[in-house]
């Protein structure tokens, strides 16, 4: 007398085959058309969110690579989370495990979290006041910190540039740090910093004020003026205040 498969074997089987169906039969007991249907509506609607959140990406390898690229997301990543939301941010994680995938283009990973990036700040909805100024305040003495929708990182290629027509061939010698923010309209915008921007907004993070961090800016540089490094300071403090950046 055979005995009937273990439920668990089966589903492991199931969704094995879900996830490879090239490579890894299908349950013996359940039926192939079944089994096709199944396959494609996982397959469709994960390379739906896919290319949703990295058009750019999609664009530039073409309709074959791509669909092997997210295959093979499918085949092989194993997800921390079940939300559809976070699927994005699993497919950056792949590519960063799997650089063999795309040795031709070393920038994919890159560029796809820098699309994923605008994605979740577009859904973010974290709880916080802008920061109102008055005018008699000095900026310069206010500890401010970054607001929960302006988010900088730093990156070896110019992935706010990146276009079918426009494909980076090597890292740059310094690294591009980016500024990406969701303003009052909740359009997400992006600023490129420099490595003195990029260092003052980590410093007001810090804890510092303007003025303290203005002052170890122009003790780091050796800055034979440090009033020019405090009044650029203070320009890009306003700037930052204004467009909600920091808070």
């Amino acid at each position: 007398m055979s005995q009937a498969p273990d439920f668990k074997q089966t589903q492991q089987q199931f969704t094995a085959h879900l996830r490879d169906p090239q490579g890894v039969p299908e349950p013996a007991d359940v039926e192939s058309r079944r089994m096709a249907i199944y396959q494609r509506l996982i397959y469709n609607n994960i390379e739906s969110f896919l290319s949703s959140a990295c058009p750019v990406l999609k664009q530039i390898l073409g309709e074959k690579p791509w669909h092997n690229l997210a295959a093979d997301f499918i085949r092989q990543h194993r997800c921390s989370s079940p939300l559809f939301n976070d699927i994005a941010r699993e497919f950056v994680s792949y590519l960063e495990a799997h650089p063999q995938q795309y040795s031709s283009m070393p920038f994919i990973a890159e560029l796809a979290h820098y699309e994923w990036v605008e994605l979740a700040l577009s859904i973010a909805s974290p709880d916080f006041q802008k920061r109102e100024v008055n005018k008699q305040e000095d900026i310069l003495q206010l500890t401010l910190q970054r607001s929960p929708l302006s988010w900088s990182f730093a990156y070896d290629y110019p992935v706010h540039l990146i276009a079918p027509d426009n494909l980076p061939d090597q890292p740059a010698e310094t690294p591009f740090f980016l500024l990406l923010y969701r303003n009052a309209e909740d359009q997400v915008k992006f600023i490129e910093l420099n490595p003195v921007s990029a260092r003052l907004l980590d410093l007001l993070d810090a804890g510092q004020t303007g003025q303290q961090a203005a002052e170890a800016i122009a003790e780091a540089l050796q800055h034979p003026n440090p009033d020019i490094v405090t009044q650029g300071a203070r320009q890009l403090i306003a700037d930052w205040l204004e467009r909600g950046i920091v808070i």
